[in-house]
């Protein structure tokens, strides 16, 4: 008798759970992308790293010549080797993977 009784308890917890509405929603699975984007992000870093490093020195350094030759007098050279050298030595020197799947995601928009 007591077999019964939990053979029926456990038909009736099945259809509740199969019965009641859910609200978790089917979403892709994202583990794949997000461990590729992890990669490519640490790939392209690797790359973009000395690039950006190299861009940041030869600025200065030819920016500081340039500056030395007119012996500091040019304001407009001033101002352009400010804004040069914060363009090329400012910001991030690394490649997030949210930027990675930025980029990944733009050709599907422009579909």
């Amino acid at each position: 008798m007591a077999r019964k009784r939990v053979v029926a308890m456990m038909a009736l917890w099945l259809l509740v759970q199969l019965g009641a509405p859910s609200g978790a929603k089917a979403e892709e699975p994202r583990l794949g992308a997000d461990i590729a984007a992890g990669a490519i992000s640490a790939l392209a870093t690797v790359v973009a790293l000395p690039v950006r490093v190299a861009a940041c020195a030869a600025t200065v350094a030819l920016g500081g010549v340039t500056y030395g030759l007119t012996m500091g007098t040019s304001e407009l050279l001033r101002q352009e080797l400010v804004a040069g050298t914060n363009y090329t030595c400012g910001g991030r020197l690394y490649i997030t993977p949210e930027e990675v799947k930025q980029f990944a995601k733009e050709p599907e928009q422009r579909r």
